[in-house]
């Protein structure tokens, strides 16, 4: 496949703290044309499918302005630059729900959208989670913890409320995993 690509030239479109996007052109031998194709880097995430010690599975509400809605989730988010990869998990799990855990378990690595996104998505399992910590959440992040039994969240995923993707993707690595 790729050796029916070749790459001709990057153009950056725009950059800012959090992304930047760059437009890179490729000639196409099989069509014998090129065309430009928009990719966004950003920073890797880190997302955390904590379990308590009672087996419930912490959630994080919170509002998305994507879809303008709040949203049920597995807690996550950036890895900071130069930051353990594992760290960032812990650092994500307490910050969102207040849940802490000494037994992480690296579950997999995904590509959150290899069509035009750059980064990673790094996913942990955290069992025998206690709400021993404090939420420090970031400046814009207003998060509520919640706790569901399983049979609870596959109830909510076949009715769509518990949709985010890389929750779901998430959930399924766990699933496997353990």
């Amino acid at each position: 496949m790729k050796k029916n690509w070749q790459f001709i030239k990057e153009e950056k479109a725009y950059s800012d703290n959090i992304l930047s996007i760059r437009h890179l052109e490729y000639y196409y031998k099989v069509a014998d044309k090129s065309m430009v194709f928009t990719v966004q880097d950003m920073s890797s995430w880190a997302i955390i499918v904590p379990v308590t010690k009672d087996g419930e599975f912490i959630l994080v509400r919170q509002f998305r302005a994507g879809t303008n809605s709040d949203t049920l989730e597995f807690p996550g988010g950036s890895i900071n630059k130069d930051e353990n990869i594992v760290q960032a998990a812990v650092r994500e799990l307490q910050e969102e729900t207040g849940a802490v855990s000494n037994n992480i378990i690296p579950l997999g690595v995904m590509d959150p959208n290899p069509a035009f996104m750059t980064n990673k998505c790094h996913v942990f399992a955290a069992l025998d989670c206690t709400f021993d910590g404090l939420q420090q959440l970031d400046l814009f992040e207003d998060t509520e913890p919640v706790t569901v039994k399983e049979d609870k969240l596959r109830e909510m995923l076949k009715s769509g409320e518990f949709s985010q993707s890389l929750s779901i993707a998430a959930y399924s690595l766990y699933k496997t995993t353990l």
